[in-house]
This record gives structure tokens, sequence and C-alpha cells, in this order.
């Protein structure tokens, strides 16, 4: 890779037209950088940012890296994005997921990498690695959770705690809290419980000791969550497709 993106996010906001076009593009793109959020940044403002998409205008709210871009553009998860030099970014949120919304929703990816390649002159091609998956199953007492009635809506909350930590409640299926693992925790989750209740899932985020990070908080207090729930993780390795990144431009051309 040539070149190093600055450690900054940026939020993207643009319109497009697909129509009678063999490669999809958006007829307009603007990226503007904005701070690096904090920790507590990104926990206030996980619920308030994503992708919205009316007709054929599509506004991402909130900040992304060039490293989530990558990401979303290609459907993959973030390890599956081979460039080193944007690893140590702080990512404000996960890519937003557009499924069901539109037609447009389904081309945002193919969109992302033509403005890439346009505006940061991406370059890249594929490898098939191996990648190590977290795999969620049933322990062997069962599942400890109460089963909500399947007409709860889904739900989250948070609470601060008098010690300084933080009590996140989700009301959801198993899968509910994995985006949260995938982005800040770290951890390629995989479902295999066979669960498809809907659950009230507690975890509490203490502060940390010395030296831990935020995914080693994020990471210990799902692991606490998911032991007293009854299920158990389980690392496998599987291979899977990988975009190995062979240039990128430190900053893209202007609006």
């Amino acid at each position: 890779m040539n070149a190093v993106v600055p450690l900054c996010s940026f939020t993207v906001a643009f319109s497009c037209n697909v129509a009678a076009q063999p490669q999809l593009t958006f007829e307009v793109v603007a990226i503007k950088p904005v701070p690096q959020p904090t920790p507590a940044a990104i926990q206030s403002r996980a619920n308030s940012i994503g992708m919205k998409i009316d007709g054929p205008r599509v506004q991402i709210v909130g900040g992304y890296t060039p490293l989530a871009l990558l990401s979303s553009a290609f459907r993959v998860s973030r390890q599956q994005v081979v460039a080193p030099e944007l690893r140590s970014q702080r990512v404000l949120r996960r890519p937003g997921k557009a499924s069901g919304r539109s037609r447009v929703a389904f081309q945002v990816p193919e969109m992302l990498q033509t403005m890439l390649a346009e505006r940061f002159k991406l370059s890249y091609h594929h490898e098939t690695r191996d990648y190590v998956v977290n795999v969620l199953t049933v322990g062997k007492n069962g599942m400890k959770l109460p089963r909500l009635p399947d007409d709860t809506p889904p739900s989250s909350s948070s609470k601060r705690l008098p010690e300084g930590g933080m009590r996140l409640t989700q009301v959801g299926k198993v899968a509910s809290p994995f985006p949260v693992m995938t982005s800040f925790g770290g951890l390629q989750m995989v479902d295999e419980t066979g669960l498809d209740g809907i659950y009230s899932w507690v975890r509490e985020q203490q502060p940390g000791q010395p030296g831990m990070s935020y995914q080693d908080i994020v990471q210990e207090a799902f692991r606490n969550m998911i032991e007293a729930a009854g299920l158990k993780l389980e690392s496998r390795k599987v291979p899977k497709d990988t975009i190995v990144v062979d240039h990128l431009e430190k900053t893209p051309t202007e609006n």
C-alpha cells in the first residue's frame, strides 16, 4: 500500500441515479472530516447514526473511516480488509444496513466501490485467507434467560452505574448484540444456538483495569453476559474472501 490515509473519520452524503448506467455511481458525493470520537461518544451516539435512503438520495449520518467504507463497499467485515495503516483508526460506527428498503439500497456497496476508486484512487486484489470466528452455542445447562413474547418490540437503553461503568439493556434476538461485538469488540460472531426467541440482554461495562483498551472492556462485558445467559463461545477457523488494498490516496479529491 503506497499511501497512508490520515487518522480521521468523515461523513459522506450523496445522491444517486442508477437508471440506465452500466457502472453504478453516485451523481454527487460530499466528503467532510469530523473529529475522532471518544469511547463515550461512540456509545451515546450508537442509536442516532446510520444510513438513510429517501428515494434516489442516500445519506450516511455519522462518521466513517476509510476502513469502514471499504468494509461496507465490499460487503465484508473489517477483519477481511488488509490495510494495516488503517487499523489504528477509531471507527465511529459499523456500516449501516439498508437491506429491504429500496433497489438503491442493494446497490450502495457497488456505488461506494466506484466512489473509492474515483475519489481515493483505490486499487486492490482478492485473496482467500483463514479467519477465526466466534461461534455462539447453548451451554450444557441450556438457555437461562426467559423468553419474551414474540411480539415484543426491539429496544435498547443504557444507565450509568455509580462506580463509573454502564449497564446496557437490549431487547431482541440472540444476534442483536452482534453488531456491537463486530464493530467495537473485535469478535466475528456466528449464531449456532438455534434459538429464535426474543430475550432481554443485559451487559455491564465497567471502566476497566489500567492498560485495558475499549475493545477489551466490551469483550469482557459481552463474555460475562453470554455466560450468565447459559451460552458459550467457541473459536473456529474458516476461509473467507479478503480485500487486499494495494493503493489508497492520502486524501480524497475535492468535492
